[in-house]
């Protein structure tokens, strides 16, 4: 009998932990989706790690989390600014104690009309991209280390 309580204890355990591992990743994610809104790609950046890669949906190749932030910061009055964002996790696999990757869901709207290279974007566009997130343990911390947006085009009818 103490063998099959201590077995349900060492599960419940388990299943917590796993649990507790994907809610630290989803603030994560949260957290960017505030700071995107709240306009604030210094703390937006804060996410990557020094070495992080970003390919934005554009599939423009970013190193670095200097990098990230900086160019970030470079269309955020033009393209950033009057956008909001909304994240929604999709879901994650861990692939060691130390390492996972997501899965999440943009939905951006503009909040207000706003110029990009060839055209207008007029309020209340909405458009969606999938994101994949790798995130990977360091000293205790996790950050992102490799994200990759993709634009969702319409589906073919």
């Amino acid at each position: 009998m103490k063998a099959i309580y201590l077995l349900i204890v060492m599960l419940s355990t388990t299943i917590v932990l796993a649990q507790n591992k994907d809610e630290v990743l989803k603030k994560i994610i949260q957290q960017q989706e505030l700071d995107w809104n709240k306009n604030d790609m210094k703390s937006f950046s804060q996410a990557f790690s020094e070495d992080a890669v970003l390919i934005n949906f554009l599939g423009m190749y970013w190193k670095g989390k200097e990098e990230i932030m900086t160019q970030f910061s470079h269309i955020n009055e033009c393209c950033i600014k009057p956008t909001s964002i909304k994240l929604e996790w999709i879901d994650v696999k861990f692939l060691s104690e130390n390492a996972a990757y997501a899965h999440i869901k943009e939905t951006l709207t503009a909040k207000e009309d706003y110029v990009v290279p060839g055209g207008v974007v007029k309020k209340g566009t909405v458009n969606s991209k999938f994101i994949t997130a790798v995130f990977e343990k360091q000293n205790a911390i996790w950050k992102i280390t490799t994200m990759q947006v993709t634009q969702v085009n319409a589906q073919p009818r």
